[in-house]
């Protein structure tokens, strides 16, 4: 199995958008002419900076880029490409407030290093970043500015907004045929049929043999191994499909890519066992630990009987009967 298995949208998003041959055909064919012509894709570089802070987590995967781009007066400068994902089948009510805080986050740090670098003020310049959205819900993303989520707007009041657009692509708006035809690269173009139907289960299962027997040569590679055990993982993890049916469709495919899927499949099953055995016994043990405590018995008498450590013995004594049924459930 490879090591990082993608049991998520943002995992499975991040794994396919670090690869930069993958990002270049991406950008190339969503982002408009008059973008794509002042870019130089030929110098995308993954920023490995980490911009996405606690409170960001939940909802964006932290993928930047950065990029050569020409200016109206033919210099050529670098901008940062700023890849934001959405991964839940909604849109937030609001997305460019959490943009902001992205935006922030990444100017923030662009100071922050030029002042590690000594660099003077009055000739330091922030990089133009240009926020990018990857939407894979079910429903259509309805793009407002930001001024329409404000009551009693005029003029005047507008100029003290923060103005700023993100591009989004929007896979509602890319049929499967679509895809299948537009992107080259195969690793992207399985990418983004799974991620756009993985909220559709029968269409999912219909396209299992586009992808498992068209595009995908046998995994004789290493990173083509991982790539195959990584959709297998995903698929898994993120779709609502009982694991039979995949095999069941599987197993009409040639013996090779049937044992493949079928093997990595059933080994994510027994490890999902695994963790789920190995968390009852856990939960179990702190069961026992805090009915000793209800006895009186004393932090080593019940280390020696659960094998907890003092530590969580002394963290079940400060919970009450709600807490713990909470804490083990």
């Amino acid at each position: 199995m490879a090591e990082k298995q993608i049991k998520s949208h943002d995992g499975f998003f991040i794994n396919l958008f670090s690869k930069r041959d993958e990002v270049r055909e991406f950008l190339e064919k969503t982002t408009p002419l008059e973008i794509v012509k002042k870019l130089h894709l030929d110098t995308l570089k993954l920023d490995t900076t980490k911009y996405v802070d606690s409170k960001l987590k939940q909802y964006f995967a932290d993928i930047v880029y950065n990029c050569d781009y020409t200016f109206n007066d033919n210099e050529t400068k670098t901008v940062k490409i700023t890849l934001l994902f959405e991964h839940k089948s909604y849109k937030p009510h609001i997305p460019q407030l959490q943009l902001i805080k992205y935006i922030f986050n990444v100017l923030d740090t662009q100071i922050n290093q030029a002042i590690d670098r000594k660099v003077k003020m009055k000739d330091f310049r922030l990089q133009p970043i240009i926020p990018i959205i990857f939407y894979h819900g079910t429903t259509k993303w309805d793009n407002k500015p930001f001024e329409n989520y404000f009551d009693g707007m005029d003029d005047y009041l507008i100029k003290f907004l923060p103005k700023f657009d993100y591009h989004l692509i929007d896979m509602v708006d890319y049929p499967n045929e679509t895809i299948m035809q537009m992107f080259q690269e195969k690793q992207l173009q399985i990418g983004l049929l799974l991620m756009k139907n993985i909220f559709h289960d029968n269409t999912l299962l219909d396209l299992l043999k586009y992808i498992f027997s068209n595009t995908i040569d046998l995994p004789d590679k290493q990173y083509e191994r991982e790539f195959y055990e990584s959709i297998t993982s995903y698929i898994y993890h993120s779709s609502k499909i009982n694991i039979q049916k995949f095999i069941e469709i599987m197993e009409t495919m040639t013996t090779q890519h049937s044992k493949t899927f079928i093997s990595t499949a059933m080994q994510l099953k027994m490890e999902g066992e695994l963790k789920g055995r190995i968390e009852g016994i856990e939960n179990e043990k702190k069961r026992v630990a805090f009915n000793l405590i209800t006895e009186g018995l004393d932090n080593q008498f019940i280390k020696k009987i659960t094998g907890l450590s003092i530590l969580q013995i002394k963290y079940i004594r400060t919970l009450d009967e709600f807490q713990i049924n909470t804490v083990i459930n």
